[in-house]
Formats: C-alpha cells, sequence, structure tokens
C-alpha cells in the first residue's frame, strides 16, 4: 500500500490514526492478512453458543487491526502437515475479515492479521519462535503449531510470559489418577494454553476401528507398533501396543527410529522375520514415503497398514503415486461430516491445490473460529480475557460441530477433545472414510502385494 503525499500536519495526520496504517505496513514482510467467518460477540458465560456476525460493516466504525502469532513448521521434516494447516489460518482469518472483522467493546470492527514465525520442525525452534512473537514482536495471543513437542515447548515459554496460546493437534493427556500413562499438554496443566485434539491413549483405537472394517477372513493378528524415539512418538506406541493387546492381538514387534532417518531396512526385515500382518507407525511425511519406498524394495506387504501423522497429507500420495493405494491413516476432519461450512471448506482448498482434498483443515479452521469468537465475547483483545472465555467455554457450528472445553478431564478446563477418524488411500487419490461407521464411505481393503499390482 502507497501513503500518498499530503499537505497535512504531521500531529493531524496521528489524529486521523494514520499511524494504526503504517504500523501494518511495517509489519508486511512478516504477517497475512485474510478473513474468516466470526462468531457473534456476547456478554454471556463461555457456554453461549457461537453465531456469525451480523453487524453491518458500513454503519460500524473500522478499528485498528489485531495482530495474532502463529507458530507453523514453514520448513523440516514437518513442512507437509505444516503448509496445511498455514491454508487453513490463513483461510480462517480471511473470511472473517471478509465479513468486516470482530467487533469489541469499543463499538468498532477489527481485523485479523496472522505474523508466522517458522518452528523449523523442532521443538528448540518452537520455544524460539514463541520467544519472537513474545519478546520481539509484542504479541499475546498465539495460534500454535500441529506437532505435540513442538507446543509443548512452547506451551512453556506462554506459561513464563502469560501469552494466550490457542494449540490445536497435540495430543491432550495428562497421568492416569496412578501415576501411570503417557502426560503431554493435559499433563502440564497449563494456565496460559488451550488444547483441541485427541488422547494418544485414545487414538490407537482409530487404527483398530479401520482393521476392524476389513474382511473378517482377512483381520490381521499379528501386529508391529514402530515411532519416533521421542517422547511423543513412545507414549503413543505405548498406548497403542497395549491398546492392540486388549483387542486379543499379538504385538509381536515393537520398535523405535530416530526422525530423519534414511534406511528402514533392519526394521523391515524384523518386521518379516516376526511374520508381522499389520503395521502401525507414527511417522513424518518425509520419513513415512522413505519407509513405504523401502517397503517396496524389499517387496514386503503386511496385509494392513496405518500412518499416523504423516500419511495423510495429499503429498504423501502424490509423492508415492499408486504405491501409497491401500494405505490407511488417521485424520482430524472430513469435508464430509455432517457440520458446518466443511464441504465450502473443502472445495476452497480443492480450488487452490489442483483439486486436492485434505482431512486436517477443518480441525485448524475450526481453532481460527474458536479464537475469533473468544474474542469477540471477551470485548477485548487481552491474553487474560480470552483465555478466560475459552477456558471451560462451548463453541457450537464450528467446522469441528459443537466443541466443549473441559468436558474430557473436568479438572482441566483448557482442554477439548476430538474424536479421530480413519481413512484409505485408494486409486487416483481417492480417500475412502472407514471409520467411524456412521461416517463411513467405504470398507477397509486388504493390502495388495506389490508384485500383484
Amino acid at each position: 500500500m502507497r501513503i500518498k503525499k499530503t499537505v497535512v500536519p504531521l500531529l493531524a495526520l496521528l489524529l486521523l490514526g494514520i499511524t494504526s496504517a503504517l504500523f501494518v505496513l511495517a509489519c508486511g514482510g512478516e504477517t497475512s492478512t485474510t478473513s474468516v467467518s466470526v462468531t457473534a460477540t456476547t456478554s454471556g458465560p463461555t457456554t453461549t453458543a457461537s453465531e456469525q456476525t451480523t453487524t453491518s460493516v458500513a454503519a460500524t466504525e473500522q478499528g485498528e487491526d489485531l495482530v495474532i502469532g502463529a507458530i507453523n513448521s514453514m520448513t523440516g521434516s514437518n513442512v507437509l502437515t505444516g503448509e496445511e494447516q498455514k491454508w487453513a489460518y490463513e483461510k480462517a482469518v480471511a473470511d472473517i475479515n471478509a465479513k468486516g472483522g470482530i467487533k469489541l467493546k469499543d463499538g468498532k470492527m477489527h481485523k485479523l492479521v496472522l505474523r508466522f514465525v517458522d518452528d523449523k520442525s523442532s521443538p528448540q525452534e518452537g520455544a524460539t519462535a514463541m520467544e519472537k512473537l513474545i519478546k520481539t514482536d509484542g504479541l499475546k495471543v498465539i495460534l500454535s503449531s500441529n506437532i505435540t513437542p513442538i507446543n509443548q515447548a512452547a506451551a512453556t515459554v506462554a506459561e513464563q510470559y502469560g501469552a494466550f496460546f490457542q494449540i490445536v493437534s497435540s495430543w491432550i493427556d495428562q497421568p492416569f489418577p496412578d501415576g501411570t500413562g503417557p502426560s503431554f499438554i493435559g499433563g502440564m496443566k497449563l494456565k496460559w494454553s488451550a488444547d483441541m485434539f485427541e488422547a494418544a491413549v485414545e487414538s490407537g483405537k482409530v487404527a483398530i476401528g479401520g482393521a476392524k472394517a476389513m474382511d473378517p477372513a482377512d483381520q490381521p493378528k499379528k501386529w508391529a507398533v514402530m515411532v519416533e524415539n521421542t517422547p511423543d512418538g513412545i507414549g503413543f506406541g505405548d498406548a497403542t501396543a497395549a491398546g492392540l493387546k486388549a483387542e486379543g492381538w499379538e504385538v509381536v514387534s515393537y520398535e523405535k527410529f530416530v526422525e530423519g532417518q534414511k534406511d528402514f531396512s533392519s526394521i523391515i526385515l524384523k518386521f518379516r522375520e516376526a511374520g508381522v500382518e499389520a503395521v502401525v507407525t507414527l511417522i513424518a511425511p518425509a520419513d513415512g514415503i522413505t519407509f513405504v519406498k523401502q517397503m517396496k524394495e524389499q517387496n514386503w506387504a503386511p496385509k494392513y497398514i496405518f500412518g499416523y501423522k504423516g500419511f495423510w497429507p495429499v503429498n504423501f500420495y502424490r509423492s508415492l503415486g499408486a504405491d501409497a493405494d491401500y494405505i490407511s491413516f488417521d485424520a482430524f476432519w472430513g469435508e464430509d461430516l455432517p457440520y458446518p461450512y466443511c464441504k465450502e471448506l473443502g472445495q476452497a482448498f480443492r480450488d487452490e491445490h489442483d483439486n486436492a482434498s485434505s482431512v486436517s483443515i477443518g480441525l485448524y479452521y475450526a481453532g481460527v473460529q474458536i479464537l475469533a469468537a473468544a474474542i469477540e465475547r471477551a470485548g477485548v483483545f487481552e491474553p487474560g480475557a480470552i483465555r478466560d472465555q475459552v477456558f471451560g467455554g462451548t463453541f457450537k457450528g464450528t467446522t469441528m460441530g459443537d466443541i466443549t472445553y473441559g468436558a474430557y478431564y473436568p479438572d482441566n478446563p483448557g482442554i477439548a477433545h476430538i474424536p479421530f477418524l480413519a481413512y484409505q488411500w485408494a486409486s487416483g487419490e481417492k480417500r475412502v472414510l472407514v471409520y467411524p461407521s456412521q461416517f463411513a464411505t467405504g470398507k477397509t481393503v486388504t493390502f495388495v502385494p506389490w508384485d500383484k499390482r
């Protein structure tokens, strides 16, 4: 935007509010302005359902922009998942701004501006990104990355400075009453962060549900669990192995690997020798692509393979082509779910991504919807007031349906639970929803061996 020359004295310009426009220009290198459908301002309790804003933009004075920080994996091993999250954040903000923005107690409409910082797919860099947004950029309302260890590191920094951190897609677990079980965001007892996701101890049920959607004669009995050798991976792996055993299935191999591993041949050999019929893995997209390629090179094919984190991005399929067929994966959302704006959001993504589909963007979009509704309810752009609206709050009609914080853990009001879905890749980059049954569009097909395709 270009500022025209004028003879009006500088003091008059300041009185007219031009400084706010100059501020936005100065931040242009790191910000992305978008718009999202917003929920109506309410002054009631946080359980009030959100509704779309109906304020007439023409009749409402425009206030200064509200700058929100966002941590995102723009580089590194999780860049493919980070790209979808960034698109959804930007789309949500664009839709809000298209309707005029958010109305605060000052009676003005305020548009949202996003300022992204790269976490480089690293927990250490996630903490650094949070420090930059708070200390350098002066922001205290921040959207999360999509990887649990990164968000845990960033949340620790947010706690130190009293910044509200809106987290999505990080394990919500807190320890069991006896002290066992994994401890992730829920176990941190955060005062300044909210989280909306699945519990790691529950997530393995999705892979099991996908297997049960197979022909009973083909259901695998001997399983392997393969995870990243991180607290995130181990917590998920331990819970998944226990869940499989509880179903009466045998876990014959449990392997851990270092993220960024280039050679999975020794692990594949162990699986072959153990007679593994099914694999459940938590793996980054780049590593997942390497693993599948090496499975084919060694001509090893289990009956069923289910991947968390790395198998759902569309570029996973596009990197492997038909070799990704019959691979199953977790999902957080789907455009066929019976929630508001799902079909339209899915189509918007397709229009900008060569007809590619997504099973994640609705979760990230809903995260912004909830944050925007909380800001309107608070009436001020202050982290404490916004947090108080999210904690224990109910937000109806999001792209994830109705979301209530505090319902899953009554003693943890900043946690909201969502159920996972199970999909399977099919020929032509198609996704088949196989679990849960009430939403299913098909049944799980047994993995076809490489030499029989």
